[in-house]
């Protein structure tokens, strides 16, 4: 993603955030927190949060010099001892 799409989708999802936090600050009149339907509120502020994660860049995958085998055991491991059922 380019570095400028990316900061300027970062500014409106906050801006957006903001905005409607202060929307709810707004509405003063209700006790959203302390009603049991107040949480239908907060619903909305979910997807910010998922692009916010979107736009987090991924890790990096480890390769070993095999490819992509897992790694075998170094000699100092031992097995577990057999089970005498």
């Amino acid at each position: 993603m380019n570095s400028g799409l990316k900061r300027g989708v970062w500014i409106l999802n906050t801006l957006g955030l903001i905005i409607y936090m202060v929307w709810l600050y707004s509405m003063g009149d209700r006790e959203i927190l302390r009603a049991q339907d107040g949480i239908l509120y907060f619903l909305p502020c979910i997807p910010f949060f998922f692009v916010y994660l979107l736009m987090i860049p991924p890790k990096p995958h480890s390769t070993n010099e095999e490819g992509d085998k897992p790694a075998s055991r170094s000699s100092t491991e031992t097995a577990p001892p057999p089970s005498s059922c």
